[in-house]
């Protein structure tokens, strides 16, 4: 995803009473401003991805209670000013999130961050520019807060925010603020109906949109491929040979003919199915994971047959993005749609 520097101008820096960098990655959120003094340290947004929001403490395995949110997203990590605590920083940040409409759905404080065999790092967005492979952040627990917050506008559209805020090793203070907004995947990017598709479309696809759509030739009912189905799939092979550290994730959709449960399972055995091929194609098993998601995500109506064949379809989402040499889509920001949301002062407020 494009990053771009930020130039500010003098009359900014003198009008609003907080330390821009000159040459920061990224920019504000333009409904929620940063904490005076803090500098933008890492920034990445994504038209669209899918980003864990932790809506409980950390466990052993995972975040005890969380959701995960498809959308518009938006990354930034701050180096906060060192005589700040996590308290004032978080406080600071609900109160202007609550003055804009948010309501807070979670959040914790220190040890109450976590169970006892809790690990001390997750990953919130595979795609986030943290400072840990994989995109994982870390939560330290010795002196750090959390805190989640929902926007809903008039037309259903959301806005989610998680900011995570840690004193590490005992002096450096960094924050990272999530923000998804909910939107349609721009779906039709790429289409098999004149033809198979290729290593250039499918790139293309990743770059533009991280996935696509293959709707591929399987025997009625059955998780058996075709024979005409072998070019897609040769296609994807290429793919992922020329790009030796991407990795995907196969996600099986179906129709709504059927069971949920047997349109789970069949969509399932249809994505591993397309996973046995491209390690028949030399692929290694471990850059591909596999799931099945039934008819629960359709992307066109199940009343007709040309819809159900829509709907039909094996998605190929990746799961390292950069790894493919990336294209400079216009940048996009993320903005509640139907209310007018403020800044945050530019003054902290103290208790």
């Amino acid at each position: 995803m494009r990053t771009f520097t930020l130039r500010v101008s003098l009359l900014l820096l003198l009008t609003t009473g907080t330390a821009f960098a000159l040459d920061e990655p990224g920019q504000d959120l333009p409904f929620l401003g940063r904490y005076p003094g803090s500098i933008i340290d890492s920034y990445k947004t994504a038209h669209y991805d899918e980003v864990i929001i932790p809506l409980g403490i950390l466990g052993q395995k995972g975040f005890t209670k969380s959701e995960t949110v498809e959308g518009q997203v938006t990354y930034i990590r701050y180096k906060v000013p060192e005589d700040r605590s996590p308290l004032e920083f978080i406080r600071n940040y609900q109160q202007a999130l609550q003055r804009a409409g948010f309501h807070v759905l979670w959040q914790c404080t220190d040890h109450g961050c976590r169970t006892p065999d809790a690990d001390v790092a997750a990953t919130l967005w595979r795609g986030a520019p943290t400072r840990y492979t994989g995109g994982a952040e870390i939560f330290n627990f010795e002196n750090g807060r959390m805190l989640s917050a929902e926007h809903r506008a008039t037309d259903g559209v959301r806005t989610i925010v998680f900011i995570n805020d840690n004193t590490l090793f005992g002096h450096s203070q960094d924050a990272s603020v999530y923000a998804v907004q909910t939107k349609p995947m721009q779906n039709g990017m790429i289409s098999s109906d004149t033809g198979p598709l290729t290593r250039e479309s499918m790139a293309g696809a990743l770059i533009q949109q991280g996935r696509f759509a293959m709707h591929l030739p399987f025997d009625f009912k059955q998780a058996t491929l075709r024979p005409d189905a072998q070019p897609t799939l040769t296609a994807l092979s290429q793919l992922m040979e020329q790009h030796p550290s991407l990795r995907i994730r196969l996600e099986g959709h179906t129709d709504q003919v059927g069971s949920a449960i047997y349109n789970r399972k069949l969509s399932l055995s249809r994505a591993l199915a397309v996973k046995s091929a491209l390690i028949a194609h030399g692929i290694v098993e471990q850059r591909i994971e596999v799931t099945g998601l039934g008819a629960t995500r359709p992307i066109a109506g199940n009343d007709t047959d040309a819809g159900r064949a829509q709907n039909r379809r094996v998605e190929v989402v990746d799961l390292s993005p950069g790894n493919i040499a990336r294209l400079r889509p216009t940048n996009t920001t993320i903005t509640p749609t139907t209310t007018q949301v403020p800044t945050m002062n530019s003054t902290p407020i103290t208790e």
